[in-house]
């Protein structure tokens, strides 16, 4: 078997091409020249994401290493490969296997070698999600930037979903403008001081005429993600706000459409509605993460795609038959918990926290009732799923809390009872270690396991949460699920 491996580069003269290399002579049927350069094919891992319900190590890591000791690839230096493709396939008799897809960190030069660091596909998620900061260039009365004294070099409000309570930034001092979200989809359902809506004059249909027309005193007025007002507000100001999508899968569709990330989150559309607030520096990765907590999972394939879905068992896996591993295969195999608390026990009580406020407040006006004064001091309301009779097999069963960005009650019941069925019940974590020839899996497939170790005779079919593989050994670590 030969190891193959190839790079997506930009050359010298800044044109797409790519870079082969081989671990010993090999024949493509094609001709595609391979150099024959690879010292260790690598070492890579990677995992999946699904909050606290259960998830691995998700950074992907790898490096490969080239020889270089007669200076043969010294011309590499003029070339980029950062943040571009990489791919490490296995050629045998049977053809060639792609075994991982990864992104390259780079290149680094040692004497005699060059090693090519590996990076996750999702390592570009992580970077800080694009947004806007204010510029600070306000000639008062005129702008909607701000002032070099105020918020200058401040990052821009971004909403996704449906917000509640959210406070708006003061962008125009003099004429009283505050912006909720530099999206241009945002639409501003209310406004409030001290917790009493103000009233709701007529939407202005630019943002010229919101600058130059004042709303009458008690009144506010909207463009898009900004709001006037006609008079100081006497307390804190807040207002609700929502995007034209709400749903969760629409709202990953529009993250990922903001970084040019393809994905398809449709999968998750069932989970309800939404509401995510950002007014710092946050990762494209955090923010997904914060969105899929309620019963959700995210990665990225090795096609490059966003995938997102709900969190099911592994028998209810839809497409293709789990792959079978068999005994013979097996190098070792380990089980670390039978259920999902973190002392390895089942969970008999879910509580998933929705419905988020951003702004808690005590300072209320007299107006406000005692309904809306009790749901102001509350952050979330809390969706509550049991199972007794787990608590009497297991008496120290444990409970699991989750912050969500749910935004309806009822759809924070359906998920938090679609969770306890999950973990309330025998759930194996299991490490096992077998050969990579055979087998290429993804994050968030099934395989089944048969051995007659770990009461597994049968064979149980479990989740792929994260993987790590040994090219230069041909060793294959799997961390399973079901």
């Amino acid at each position: 078997m030969t190891w193959l491996l190839t790079i997506e580069a930009r050359d010298p003269d800044n044109q797409p091409c790519v870079l082969r290399f081989s671990d010993g002579a090999y024949d493509a049927p094609d001709d595609t020249l391979y150099l024959p350069r690879i010292q260790q094919p690598g070492l890579y891992q990677a995992g999946l994401y699904a909050g606290e319900i259960v998830s691995v190590d998700r950074s992907g890591f790898g490096e490969t290493t080239l020889i270089n000791t007669d200076g043969g690839l010294d011309y590499l230096v003029d070339y980029a490969v950062d943040g571009r493709a990489v791919v490490l396939s296995l050629a045998t008799a049977e053809g060639v296997t792609e075994i991982l897809r990864g992104t390259a960190a780079g290149l680094t030069y040692q004497r005699g070698e060059i090693s090519l660091k590996l990076r996750a596909p999702q390592a570009l998620l992580q970077r800080p999600h694009p947004c806007q900061t204010y510029a600070g260039s306000n000639t008062l009365p005129e702008g909607v930037e701000g002032t070099a004294d105020d918020i200058q070099g401040q990052p821009k409000p971004r909403l996704y979903g449906d917000v509640r309570n959210a406070q708006p930034v003061l962008v125009n001092s003099a004429r009283l403008i505050y912006q909720v979200s530099s999206r241009d989809d945002c639409q501003v359902d209310a406004v409030y001081d001290q917790g009493a809506a103000l009233t709701r004059g007529a939407a202005y249909d630019s943002l010229a005429a919101l600058q130059a027309s004042a709303p009458a005193a008690g009144e506010w007025r909207a463009y898009r993600g900004y709001l006037r007002l006609g008079a100081p507000p006497v307390g804190t100001l807040t207002c609700d706000a929502q995007t034209a999508e709400t749903n969760v899968a629409a709202v990953i569709a529009a993250l990922c459409a903001e970084v040019a990330q393809p994905c398809d989150a449709t999968a998750l559309a069932g989970l309800g509605r939404v509401g995510l607030y950002v007014t710092d520096s946050a990762t494209t990765a955090d923010l997904l993460d914060r969105l899929v907590t309620a019963g959700g999972w995210w990665r990225l394939d090795a096609e490059g795609t966003l995938r997102a879905a709900r969190l099911e068992p592994p028998l209810t896996q839809t497409g293709d038959a789990p792959t079978t591993i068999h005994d013979h295969e097996i190098v070792s195999l380990e089980r670390k918990a039978t259920g999902a608390s973190s002392d390895g026990l089942p969970i008999w009580r879910v509580t998933l926290r929705a419905d988020r406020l951003e702004t808690t407040q005590t300072d209320l006006a007299g107006v406000v009732d005692d309904s809306r004064r009790a749901r102001l001091g509350r952050q979330y309301r809390e969706a509550i799923a049991e199972r007794p009779e787990v608590l009497e097999r297991h008496p120290l069963a444990g409970e699991l809390t989750i912050d969500t960005c749910l935004r309806d009650l009822a759809d924070a019941q359906a998920a938090a009872e679609a969770i306890l069925d999950l973990v309330s019940v025998r759930r194996d974590r299991v490490t096992l270690e077998g050969r990579v020839v055979r087998h290429r899996l993804e994050i968030g497939a099934s395989v089944k396991i048969v051995t007659p170790r770990q009461g597994y005779a049968t064979g149980r079919t479990m989740l792929v949460l994260g993987q790590q593989i040994n090219a230069r050994s041909g060793r294959l670590t799997l961390e399973l699920w079901g």
